[in-house]
């Protein structure tokens, strides 16, 4: 799927902000990048078009696109991996300024990056991270810490249970870096508090909510009362486990605690009604606008951090009422 979008707005690129968390720049391309004053072209292979997250995310990248003087290609890769290996070829081949790519594996893509990096073109990774094999091949990688986001989980989940009982994960797609970090952070934190919590069962429900309710079908059959709490990595497939409890007979008054991600209105809401111990605000408007920011300034050849972070913001009913819902 291809969406072209010819975005033309103020000439100045607009600084990246955000957390710095660590690292240092990949090398810059041989030449001094685009002019200050030109317009920069940048080949977007984003994750999909229309899911919760992906999709403001994407509408924030143009937006800053616009204020940055910036002309966008996008390819979407629908959370095909084969599909977007391909499409990062093809933004290669068409020698932008730069491109920003959404990884959705932590290997698949470094041929690509490798004939991006041999072409002088910059990349940034946008939201999900990649094995360190990649780093080099890559000028910066902007979004939120997924494995810090596992490790606030897990604080939340073994502040809920007094860190003791027994959990189900509902994780996203298997293979995929924000899916292994959310999850990893979240069991080696238990592991390190000394947590007495279990953990049940592990299921893939790819960041779907039609797919954790499924899931959850099974696993409420399966485990039923025994399942004490719940996380999810993301407040999507957190609304399907609710979804499949109410639907089973028992009372929403006696769900376990469920920790999700991503600071959905919706979490918000089912925080408030008892139904939702916590969420992690991680905002999509943040993320698209800091990744386009900063290729502007890598193709322009202004010196950018190797990583940029986003903000987290844990929300339970002690504060829901003073932090803004993500989207």
């Amino acid at each position: 799927m291809r969406k072209r979008i010819s975005l033309v707005g103020s000439a100045a690129a607009v600084a990246a902000v955000g957390l710095v968390l660590s690292g240092c720049a990949a090398p810059a391309p041989a030449d001094d990048g685009a002019a200050a004053d030109s317009p920069v072209e940048i080949c977007y292979v984003t994750a999909a078009e229309a899911h919760p997250y992906v999709t403001p995310a994407n509408e924030a990248f143009d937006a800053a696109a616009a204020e940055a003087g910036a002309t966008v290609t996008r390819l979407s890769q629908e959370f095909d991996v084969q599909t977007g290996t391909e499409q990062l070829t093809t933004c290669v081949g068409r020698n932008p300024d730069g491109i920003v790519l959404w990884p959705l594996d932590p290997q698949a893509y470094i041929p690509g990056l490798i004939a991006a990096q041999d072409a002088g073109i910059p990349v940034v990774l946008i939201n999900s991270p990649m094995d360190d094999e990649a780093l080099p091949y890559v000028t910066s990688f902007t979004g939120p810490d997924v494995y810090e986001e596992g490790v606030l989980s897990a604080d939340a989940l073994n502040e809920a249970l007094g860190g003791e009982g027994n959990v189900v994960i509902i994780a996203g797609q298997a293979g995929n870096g924000t899916t292994i970090g959310r999850t990893d952070g979240f069991t080696e934190r238990l592991t390190e508090l000394g947590s007495g919590i279990e953990v049940l069962q592990v299921v893939n429900a790819d960041f779907d909510q039609q797919k954790a309710l499924e899931a959850s079908r099974d696993l409420i059959t399966r485990f039923g009362d025994d399942i004490d709490g719940v996380y999810a990595n993301d407040d999507t497939m957190a609304r399907g486990f609710i979804d499949a409890w109410a639907e089973s007979g028992r009372s929403l008054d006696e769900i376990p605690p469920i920790v999700g991600i991503n600071g959905q209105k919706d979490a918000f809401e089912s925080i408030k009604a008892g139904q939702f111990f916590a969420t992690i605000v991680q905002s999509p408007v943040e993320d698209g606008k800091l990744a386009l920011n900063t290729i502007v300034a890598a193709a322009r050849g202004e010196a950018v951090e190797a990583r940029i972070g986003i903000p987290l913001t844990v929300v339970t009913i002690d504060n829901v009422n003073d932090v803004e819902p993500a989207f």
